[in-house]
């Protein structure tokens, strides 16, 4: 891990997942820009950078927001090397996203050039716009789904703001641990 100053540590994540499914929405939230309601797809990917604790240690987030769209797919994978973490998404109205999760997760882990599996935090996201129907996926579903796949699991909305910031502070969490072993 490289330190950009005695006292901070940088670490690059990743936000991975199909299009749509709200990761630079999350993003601007997790950063305090607000919500905005208009949708411009991410060409490739872009990536901000943040400052915050964890605990006690000083940490700047270097957040890379990755195309979901099939065309970049084989660009974005060049992102994933030497990523610390992942904050994985799913639309909760869009049953196909919460299908592709997995595959995202094992491009993720494949590319990231680590020898262990990096931390990720699996995000169900745009549950206020959840209904009960056949295409939503219910919490129930998501839990299992990162109990499956070893991976800490919660329920976001980046249009309210709900579990935005307990999502990267869990990722945070795990990635200190991680960087500790």
């Amino acid at each position: 891990m490289r330190k950009i100053s005695d006292d901070r540590r940088l670490w690059k994540i990743v936000l991975a997942g199909d299009g749509a499914v709200g990761k630079t929405s999350l993003r601007k939230r997790y950063l305090g820009e607000g919500f905005d309601t208009d949708y411009l797809s991410t060409m490739g990917a872009d990536f901000a950078l943040y400052d915050t604790e964890i605990g006690s240690t000083q940490i700047r987030w270097q957040i890379w927001d990755l195309a979901g769209q099939p065309v970049f797919k084989e660009v974005v994978k060049a992102y994933y090397t030497k990523i610390f973490g992942g904050v994985l998404v799913y639309d909760v109205t869009r049953r196909q996203t919460f299908e592709n999760a997995e595959k995202w997760l094992n491009d993720l882990w494949a590319n990231s050039g680590r020898e262990t599996k990096v931390p990720v935090v699996l995000l169900a996201n745009k549950i206020d716009l959840r209904e009960e129907g056949a295409e939503t996926v219910s919490t129930e579903e998501g839990s299992k789904l990162a109990a499956k796949l070893g991976i800490k699991f919660i329920e976001t909305s980046a249009k309210t703001g709900e579990g935005v910031k307990k999502a990267f502070a869990y990722l945070g969490e795990d990635i200190l641990s991680y960087t500790s072993q």
